[in-house]
């Protein structure tokens, strides 16, 4: 095993590292805990390490000091003991670089068993730069977070961001301020409305993005949810997530979805459906939003508005959802407020407004999205959503985000802040509901 860990290390070395797409996640490197970066399949974690390798190199430290494995290569093998012997294959390569000065970059660690006792070793007697991914269905990303309980700290990566989808395409987000830049931003945040975010989906053609999609949303039915949980019920766990997707942005009913289940024959119960509902949310395949309560239990037990974790892997599993355009900006935002770190809840009572964000235990802000304001009764009805809002919980300002409106005087005494999606989505000052 010290041979294989020495050509594996020798073939990190060779390797040519590329900065790629810079993403809007700025990874922690200063800290002397262990670094988890979590998030669903697909969605970059081991390309951001690598990233995390070249802003090393590019600093100075010599490439001899940094270790990479990906312990997903199939000519490791899954045994405890291989973990002393990637040290002895390091000492052996370097004798003259202590571990302690090294930067370990592991993908994928928890494939291999002990490795938390590794990595408590590791971290307490040798290095505290150490940076971990991982989403196999083995152990979920979170959970490795939750097995080294007071030594990591973690971070989440989501499919890109629209002005991470922009940079990849060649675009500078900043610019911004002639009509034929505006007008490139606005087309292609049509097509990040319908491709979505996932990095190996962009450039490609609609048929090859679609399949690169399914198999991505088959992999995680079948890996994260059917084998970790040992369902049996294929179908009708095939039938919720198909259900849930299609139904994004709106609220999901679990008794609603067992009386539907039920009546096309399926055999079911509501223990499960609730089941679903979590393990798809640590999956990071569908998030609940909940609706804004004073009492925990209620907010714990009331409803919930369902996202999907990219409008392009939505749009792959369902036409309906793809035809309905304010929903998938909806989920938009959402995700991009996810992003952002923000802790958010939906209003409803006698009117409806689609995102609050709370911030220490008091709403500081109030957000609407719809597609336009040119229908004068979906004008009205969303203007009065939101000032709704801001009355309940004493807001000076809110926010409501269209596909193209913007600057659009509105009545009454409020101060609204109407921004066009793409301006949203790129907008850096974020003033309107700073947390600094």
């Amino acid at each position: 095993m010290i041979e294989l860990f020495k050509t594996i290390h020798a073939e990190f070395l060779e390797e040519v590292l590329k900065p790629g797409t810079r993403r809007d996640m700025e990874p922690i490197m200063d800290v002397p805990s262990i670094v988890t970066i979590i998030g669903g399949r697909r969605t970059g974690k081991t390309t951001l390490l690598k990233q995390m390798i070249h802003k090393l190199v590019e600093g100075g430290t010599p490439k001899e000091h940094i270790v990479y494995i990906n312990f997903e290569d199939e000519r490791i093998p899954r045994e405890t003991g291989i973990f002393q012997d990637l040290l002895d294959a390091r000492a052996e390569m370097f004798p003259g670089i202590p571990i302690a000065t090294c930067w370990f970059f592991f993908d994928e660690i928890h494939e291999i068993p002990g490795w938390e006792l590794f990595l408590r070793r590791l971290h307490e007697n040798y290095s505290s730069n150490i940076f971990l991914t991982g989403s196999s269905s083995k152990l979920l990303s979170k959970e490795i977070a939750t097995t080294l309980r007071g030594r990591t700290i973690s971070q989440e990566l989501y499919p890109f961001s629209f002005r991470e989808f922009l940079i990849h395409k060649g675009y500078d987000p900043e610019k911004q301020h002639t009509t034929r830049e505006k007008a490139a931003i606005r087309n292609e945040l049509r097509n990040y409305l319908r491709e979505g975010g996932y990095p190996e989906t962009i450039g490609q053609s609609y048929s090859v993005k679609t399949k690169i999609l399914r198999s991505y949303l088959d992999v995680m039915i079948f890996r994260d949810l059917i084998e970790r949980h040992q369902i049996t019920n294929h179908h009708v766990l095939r039938q919720y997530i198909k259900k849930m997707l299609a139904n994004t942005a709106r609220e999901a009913s679990v008794h609603k979805t067992f009386q539907e289940l039920k009546s096309q024959g399926h055999k079911v119960s509501k223990d499960l459906l609730y089941n679903f509902q979590v393990w798809c949310e640590e999956i990071y395949l569908l998030f609940q939003l909940p609706q804004y309560h004073g009492s925990l239990v209620k907010q714990q037990s009331g409803s919930k508005k369902i996202y999907g974790i990219d409008t392009g892997l939505i749009n792959s599993t369902s036409f309906r959802a793809s035809q309905d355009l304010g929903r998938m900006m909806e989920n938009l935002v959402f995700l991009e407020l996810k992003r952002r770190g923000l802790d958010v809840f939906y209003n409803k009572e006698e009117m409806e407004c689609d995102f609050l964000i709370r911030h220490k235990e008091r709403i500081i802000h109030a957000i609407q999205v719809t597609c336009t304001l040119s229908d004068e009764a979906v004008r009205k009805r969303e203007i009065a959503g939101l000032v709704h809002a801001m009355n309940k919980y004493k807001l000076d300002t809110g926010t409501l985000i269209t596909m193209s409106d913007e600057r659009i005087t509105l009545p009454g005494t409020h101060q609204i802040q109407v921004w066009p999606l793409w301006k949203w989505l790129l907008n850096t000052h974020r003033e309107y509901y700073s947390l600094s």
